[in-house]
C-alpha cells in the first residue's frame, strides 16, 4: 500500500508540473502541431531515438561480454525495450533497469550478481559520457557559463561529477586498492560489509574486459552527441532563433542527467521543468525551447517503448519482482 501511494504522489507531481507547464504557455502546442506537420522531421526524430536506443543496448552488451559472460542481442535487446517500458510506469527514468537486472539475473544462472551489475554500470558509463561532454563544453565556453550565477554550481557540479566516476573507475579496477590490507579491513568494519563486498568484486571484475569498457565509454559519448545533434537539427527546423551547439552541448546532458532522479514515472514533468530553466539561464535562447524538446522527446520514446509492453507480456516469466540474487 505505502509503494502504492508513493507512487500515485509522485505520478501527480509529474501531472502538476506539466499542467503548470502548460498553463503558463511554458509548452505549447504548436511546435508540436508544426513537427508532425513535417514528416521528414518526425521521422529523423523517430531514427535517432531508435538509433540510440540500439547503441546503448550494444554497449550493454559490450560490458556483459568483457565479463565473459555470454550473451547475445537477441538476449538482450528484448529486455533494453522492456526496460524502457517500465522507464515510464516506475519513478525516474532508471526503474526500468531495475527490470533488466533482475531478467538478465535470471538468464545468467552462473552468474547473477555480475550480470545484474552490468546494468548498474551500463547506466554509470552513460551518465559518465553525459558528464564528459558537459566539461569538454564547458572548458570551451567556461566565460560565458560562469558568469551566470545560476550556471556557475551546476558547472562546478559537472567538474566533480566527471572527478568523481573517474576516481570511481580508478578504485574500481585497481588490484593494488582491492588487494590492500586496508581495503580489506574496512570491509570487514562497514555495516552490510558483505554485500558491499560481491558489488565491489562484481565492479573490480570489469577490469578483465577494459577494451570493451573503454568502447563502451567511446560509444556513450557518440550516441549522446547524436542526441544533442538531433535535437538541434529539430530546433532550426522549428525556427527557434539564436541556438547554438556549444549551448546544446552543455545544457542537455546536465538535462538528461537530472531526469534520471527518481521523482516522477519516465522523468516526466522534471524534464520539462528542468530543461526550462536551464535554458532560461543560459541566456540568448528562447527558454520555451528547453521544455519543448525534452517532451518531444519523450513522446518520441514513450511510442517506442511500447515494443517493450509486447515483448513484456510475450515473455513465460512476467513477474517483475527482484528475488534476491545469488552468485
Amino acid at each position: 500500500m505505502k509503494k502504492i501511494i508513493v507512487f500515485i504522489l509522485k505520478g501527480g507531481v509529474a501531472i502538476g508540473l506539466v499542467y503548470w507547464l502548460i498553463a503558463t504557455k511554458k509548452i505549447t502546442a504548436e511546435p508540436f502541431i508544426q513537427l508532425w506537420g513535417i514528416p521528414w522531421l518526425t521521422f529523423f526524430v523517430f531514427t535517432f531515438v531508435m538509433a540510440g536506443i540500439l547503441i546503448n543496448n550494444y554497449r550493454w552488451l559490450l560490458l556483459l561480454q568483457g565479463q565473459k559472460i555470454q550473451s547475445s542481442t537477441r538476449q538482450t535487446l528484448p529486455l533494453t525495450f522492456i526496460g524502457l517500458f517500465f522507464n515510464l510506469a516506475m519513478p525516474g527514468s532508471v526503474g526500468g533497469d531495475v527490470i533488466k537486472a533482475y531478467y538478465i539475473a535470471q538468464e545468467q544462472p552462473g552468474t547473477k550478481f555480475r550480470a545484474a551489475t552490468s546494468v548498474l554500470m551500463d547506466r554509470v558509463v552513460g551518465l559518465y559520457a553525459m558528464a564528459l561532454i558537459a566539461l569538454a563544453s564547458l572548458v570551451i565556453h567556461a566565460d560565458k557559463i560562469f558568469k551566470s550565477p545560476q550556471l556557475r554550481p551546476l558547472a562546478l557540479f559537472i567538474v566533480g561529477l566527471s572527478f568523481g566516476f573517474t576516481l570511481f573507475f580508478i578504485i574500481g579496477f585497481s588490484d593494488f586498492v582491492r588487494k590492500h590490507p586496508w581495503t580489506e579491513g574496512l570491509l570487514e568494519g562497514l555495516p552490510g560489509g558483505k554485500i558491499i563486498r560481491r558489488f565491489y568484486d562484481a565492479v573490480h571484475d570489469f577490469r578483465h574486459g577494459k577494451k570493451q569498457f573503454i568502447l563502451g565509454i567511446i560509444l556513450s559519448i557518440f550516441v549522446q552527441s547524436l542526441n544533442i545533434y538531433a535535437f538541434y537539427v529539430i530546433s532550426k527546423a522549428l525556427h527557434f532563433e539564436n541556438v547554438t551547439m556549444g549551448a546544446f552541448f552543455f545544457l542537455i546532458p546536465l538535462g538528461l542527467i537530472a531526469t534520471a532522479i527518481p521523482v516522477s514515472p519516465g522523468g516526466v514533468g522534471v524534464g520539462q521543468a528542468v530543461f526550462l530553466a536551464l535554458f532560461s539561464w543560459y541566456g540568448g535562447i528562447v527558454p520555451s525551447l528547453g521544455p519543448t524538446l525534452i517532451t518531444i522527446y519523450q513522446v518520441m520514446s514513450a511510442l517506442i517503448s511500447l515494443i517493450g509492453a509486447v515483448l513484456y507480456f510475450m515473455r513465460k516469466n512476467q513477474s517483475p519482482v527482484p528475488a534476491e540474487l545469488g552468485a
